[in-house]
């Protein structure tokens, strides 16, 4: 089976945040199939496929999730039917990131099967990454200590050698209930809250040459009680998310928004990062901090040269850039340091979007990138 096949095989396979459980049985089978020398899965029910000699280091861990996100709006297509057409494979996941996650099993099985290895190289098919990234990672790298880590979300085959990291919070602005009729009796959380937006948006972006600005979004708001029928609100709450740089805190990133809350004389809140319960599809439950570091990878660093080798090895040049968006290597390097890259097939501007594809040339592509680098990097 090489990679488009299985990119076609895990799209018509539905599998959202918690439900992967179908994805995750078709995974295991292929890297049985494909020769991979172990085949486990941890609690998480994330999958982990693994070549090369069982004693020796682990040189590479490639790293893809089987989760999508759900299927919304009016497609042209079966959203699960896995159709190929004009050059493309159309379906949900094909992009994010089942093409990316197919091209890395087949690729490290072409490698290993190719040649002998010194070293052994890894396959992670983590779960649960468009709910919570990192954490089904974690698990992983808790059983193995690999040496570097190639994240294979879609960049159009582009070596990203950084990453934005992500920090979820709650502001809770706290009123006093009182009749509609009688607002001047009450406090309007409603009236603060909208203060509260102001405030914040009026705060001067924190920016990296190499990544941008520090982004802050509010994403979602409810009354409680919700609906406040004929009241004013006892608390409305905001959730924000706050796009992060490389060294930035927790604490960093709270207390400026408190000092723009207090700027404006708005004192009536809680504010804290979210902790929601998660659960996987094997029904194990937690609750993760949602803490996602930024990270960056030098560009001269020996990883970075080593994948740039592997691209021209295919008869391309290559191109470096940063992600856009969080991934699980906020784990891997923004987390526990480890030298982290992305490559991948598909555009990011194709992800969660209707009608979502993959460009089968580039799954090609990127499989042959993943076995290229296991040859420079853990190969005899």
């Amino acid at each position: 089976m090489d990679a488009v096949e299985l990119t076609q095989k895990l799209v018509r396979i539905p599998g959202v945040s918690g439900q992967e459980g179908a994805v995750a049985d078709a995974v295991e089978q292929t890297m049985r199939d494909l020769g991979y020398r172990e085949v486990t899965r941890d609690s998480f029910g994330t999958v982990l496929g693994q070549v090369g000699p069982e004693d020796a280091s682990t040189h590479l861990l490639f790293d893809g999730h089987m989760d999508v996100v759900p299927v919304v709006g009016e497609w042209s297509v079966d959203p699960f039917g896995g159709e190929i057409r004009d050059g493309r494979l159309w379906g949900r996941g094909s992009t994010d990131m089942k093409g990316g996650l197919a091209a890395a099993i087949c690729g490290v099985a072409a490698a290993a099967r190719e040649g002998t290895l010194k070293h052994q190289v890894a396959v992670s098919a983590t779960v649960l990454e468009e709910t919570i990234e990192g954490v089904a990672l974690g698990s992983v790298m808790d059983r193995i200590d690999p040496q570097a880590v190639v994240i294979c979300e879609p960049t159009s085959l582009e070596l990203k050698t950084a990453q934005k990291g992500r920090l979820e919070m709650l502001l809770t602005i706290h009123g006093k209930p009182s009749h509609a009729a009688y607002p001047e009796r009450g406090v309007n959380a409603i009236d603060f809250a909208a203060r509260a937006l102001r405030a914040l948006d009026a705060m001067k972006p924190v920016t990296s040459e190499e990544l941008g600005k520090g982004i802050l979004v509010a994403t979602d708001i409810i009354s409680d009680p919700h609906p406040s029928i004929s009241m004013l609100p006892n608390s409305v709450t905001i959730r924000f998310d706050r796009r992060t740089l490389v060294g930035e805190t927790q604490e960093d990133i709270l207390s400026a928004m408190r000092d723009a809350l207090t700027a404006d004389n708005i004192s009536n809140y809680d504010l804290k990062v979210t902790d929601s319960e998660v659960s996987a599809y094997t029904e194990k439950a937690f609750e993760p901090i949602r803490w996602m570091p930024a990270w960056s990878l030098d560009r001269d660093h020996a990883l970075v040269a080593k994948a740039i080798d592997a691209i021209r090895e295919m008869g391309d040049e290559p191109r470096l850039g940063v992600f856009g968006f969080c991934t699980n290597g906020s784990e891997s390097a923004g987390v526990r340091k480890v030298p982290t890259i992305g490559f991948g097939p598909g555009a990011e501007s194709d992800a969660h979007i209707i009608d979502e594809s993959v460009d089968i040339g580039e799954v090609a592509k990127a499989a042959e990138f993943y076995r290229n680098l296991v040859t420079g990097m853990a190969g005899a």
